[in-house]
């Protein structure tokens, strides 16, 4: 049968679970995707108006790009690190706004709400970094068609956490917050 360290070695060896790990990743990645679901609930909850949500959507799309950290760090660390790095930034961004929507903490200052969107944000390009290098290194012939599938896995997440929410059935819209903070984050790449 083998130790769970064999099994795990196993896995990370073979080339063709790992990209099915890094679609499944991919599926839950995409959190840039999802801030026009997530605004409104922001808006209403600390009172924004459109110019306010319009520059949390400039550090959204900022946390979303700002990826150069993530592609540095990718050469030193393993693929595990990545990921809870990754983990961390998206806890920490989104779990800290949704404790704000929800009044569990006291609303911050706009700069302030922009530098926890822009963390919450950035801990995607770890994510997209990790599955991508490590999959075009499994697949270098292949490099195109690796990259296309992976990135519309990305594109695919909204859509797939929004149902997700949906099938939930709840009144509270906060929820779609702490669901992007906690709910999607734990697949091993290694």
């Amino acid at each position: 049968m083998g130790t769970v360290a064999e099994r795990l070695r196993a896995f990370s060896t073979n080339r063709w679970l790992v990209f099915v790990a890094a679609m499944w990743l991919q599926s839950m990645a995409g959190i840039g995707y999802l801030f026009g679901a997530i605004s409104p609930v922001v808006k209403a909850a600390l009172g924004y108006n459109q110019r306010q949500v319009a520059a949390l959507g400039v550090a959204k799309d900022l946390g979303d790009c700002v990826g150069f950290f993530a592609g540095s760090l990718s050469a030193m660390l393993p693929s595990w690190a990545m990921l809870l790095i990754g983990a961390v930034q998206n806890f920490v961004g989104y779990g800290w706004l949704w404790l704000i929507v929800t009044r569990q903490a006291p609303a911050l200052p706009l700069w302030m709400m922009c530098v926890i969107i822009f963390v919450g944000t950035n801990g995607e390009t770890y994510f997209n970094t990790t599955a991508l290098v490590t999959c075009i290194q499994n697949f270098p012939k292949n490099r195109g068609p690796t990259v296309g599938i992976l990135k519309g896995f990305a594109g695919l997440s909204s859509a797939i956490l929004t149902q997700l929410y949906a099938v939930m059935h709840t009144p509270d819209r906060a929820t779609l917050v702490f669901m992007v903070a906690v709910g999607h984050r734990w697949l091993p790449l290694d």
